[in-house]
């Protein structure tokens, strides 16, 4: 299809040319024409896709609602949002807090020095506006260490030299648990933030307080991203409503309304026709397992990002070859050209070889910043220890914010509109393919 979907019309037409291509037609014609085709006009389609994609069909739905039919009014179209993007957005939002600031970038105990020793090179990128790919993988670096670090801190409290000497004496499940509890409750930012809040200025400690937040929202991130892996669709329903104050704390208002808006539909709106299945089918759809192994479960925009990946650029031609008309028709032989290379390597005895590359090694980048981190530890109990820049508590603030606007109290700084979601969440081949293995 040659169809701008950038537009609402376009959408328009890409919903009806799908629904064709499926064999699914208005029941009107069916009935004039005595098709032998399904009648849908008492089921849905799920459609998947982007922040924008379901911003349009809203508006088809509210353009089309006039109409005299259900078919005509799209009343069958219900949009599910595609957590590829949704993580997309959680990442680019701790980015925003801990980074994008200038201010956040001038202590001993920030995040941009810890990226100075994981990726030096980078840094300047990271300043300005790294991809989702280079945030992932900083959230999940950068979180080992500073977690490394907090057990560091606590073990010296409990009489230990160091983790080496703690993991050799001989603890019991029972006794690991209990000071991951003790490390848990110390160390990531809770209801005990508050109190550390109200007390004077003399008694605060910023820094201690800026990494308890840091620590909580890098976990919260793994969380959501290890329960979409695993396929764990209620674990990444309650982390979705955790990053919905969140990512309206930040700026982003339009996610945190849509995310908003689809739990409200699948929990309140959607009916239960038989035994919930209604709701199950929304549920159950939101990812899915191609290759049918453990943890690879993969949100169904992502397969989408991946498919546009095979068309558009690794089987796009390049120059003046690359058109449209070109792409079109070469999409179709998109399989083909990828069952012709796997049957090479099969002749060629090349199977046994892989194009994933391994996890690199990070053992002496790991090694530098933990031992930074116990010169300039941020998880140091320090009485008055301040900072040049305090992170806020994303949670409070948003739902501060969403709070105000139930009674239409906004400020204008509030009501201002995201830039455009292409421009903001642009998806390129790194970031595709950083979920891929």
């Amino acid at each position: 299809m040659d169809v701008n979907n950038s537009t609402v019309s376009g959408n328009i037409r890409a919903v009806v040319d799908l629904l064709r291509q499926g064999g699914i037609y208005d029941p009107a014609e069916l009935a004039a024409e005595n098709v032998d085709t399904p009648d849908i006009s008492q089921h849905v389609i799920l459609i998947h896709g982007d922040l924008g994609t379901g911003e349009r069909l809203q508006a088809v739905q509210l353009r089309c609602s006039i109409e005299a039919t259900p078919w005509d009014c799209f009343q069958h179209v219900v949009f599910i949002p595609g957590l590829f993007h949704l993580k997309m957005a959680c990442a680019e939002a701790i980015w925003r807090c801990f980074i994008q600031p200038p201010a956040a970038r001038e202590d001993e105990t920030c995040l941009i020095h810890d990226v100075a020793l994981l990726r030096p090179k980078e840094t300047g990128i990271y300043c300005l506006k790294p991809g989702f790919r280079q945030t992932h993988q900083l959230i999940g670096h950068a979180g080992i260490c500073q977690r490394l670090d907090c057990w560091r801190v606590h073990v010296k409290l409990k009489r230990f030299a160091s983790l080496e000497a703690y993991a050799a004496s001989e603890l019991t499940l029972d006794d690991l648990k209990a000071m991951t509890d003790e490390v848990t409750q110390t160390y990531i930012a809770n209801y005990q933030l508050r109190y550390m809040k109200k007390r004077p200025e003399k008694d605060h400690n910023l820094q201690f307080e800026n990494a308890v937040l840091m620590n909580r929202y890098f976990l919260l991130y793994e969380e959501l991203s290890y329960a979409m892996n695993h396929g764990d669709i209620g674990c990444v329903k309650t982390c979705t409503v955790h990053w919905i104050p969140i990512l309206k704390a930040v700026g982003k208002h339009k996610y945190a309304t849509q995310m908003t808006n689809f739990l409200i539909n699948v929990h309140f709106i959607y009916p239960l026709v038989i035994d919930g299945l209604t709701r199950h089918a929304v549920r159950y759809h939101w990812l899915v397992n191609p290759t049918g192994q453990a943890m690879k479960w993969r949100a169904v925009d992502w397969c989408m990002e991946l498919n546009n990946l095979f068309t558009k650029v690794k089987n796009g031609r390049k120059g003046s070859n690359h058109t449209v008309e070109r792409i079109l028709l070469e999409s179709l032989l998109v399989q083909a050209y990828r069952n012709v290379q796997a049957m090479i390597q099969k002749n060629f005895l090349h199977t046994h070889l892989s194009i994933k590359h391994t996890n690199p090694n990070m053992m002496k980048s790991f090694q530098g910043l933990v031992t930074r981190l116990e010169t300039h530890s941020p998880h140091v109990i320090t009485v008055g220890r301040k900072s040049r820049h305090k992170i806020i508590d994303l949670m409070d603030k948003g739902r501060e914010l969403m709070h105000k606007a139930t009674r239409g109290d906004v400020e204008g700084d509030d009501q201002a509109a995201e830039s455009e979601v292409g421009d903001e969440l642009a998806v390129g081949m790194d970031d595709v393919l950083v979920e891929l293995f």
